[in-house]
């Protein structure tokens, strides 16, 4: 019986691990970003309008979610990858901590949070979307 409970125990904190990064990540909307360098300077701009992509070449989910977002740099430059292995740095200053971490930056503001695999047309709904 204390193995079940063990095995429940393991499953309560791995689930409850998975909530909190969410939770945490969803925290981060409406925050106004700032201390960017590179071509990512311009999304601190009024009027911008872009999507960051945050993964690790070690992650799982994150081979999966690489080729949507490369297909869509092909058609959109204000899409960029950030490899968190390479430049930590910049995952700092956005309060990452998951990898895939996808944010979609207005106007130099974090507008939404997505953590996970997403598909495409979510992204190209937002950079579709005038509001």
């Amino acid at each position: 019986m204390t193995f079940v409970y063990i095995i429940i125990g393991i499953l309560v904190l791995f689930f409850g691990m998975q909530f909190l990064m969410i939770f945490s990540a969803k925290r981060a909307r409406g925050t106004k970003i700032s201390g960017l360098k590179g071509s990512l300077k311009t999304l601190e701009k009024n009027g911008s309008k872009g999507i960051v992509y945050f993964y690790s070449p070690s992650c799982r989910a994150c081979k999966m979610q690489t080729p949507i977002i490369k297909s869509m740099q092909r058609a959109n430059k204000n899409i960029f990858d950030v490899d968190i292995s390479r430049d930590l740095e910049t995952a700092r200053i956005f309060g990452i901590k998951a990898t895939p971490t996808t944010l979609a930056i207005k106007n130099g503001i974090i507008d939404q949070v997505y953590v996970g695999v997403k598909q495409q047309d979510i992204f190209e709904k937002f950079l579709r979307n005038k509001n």
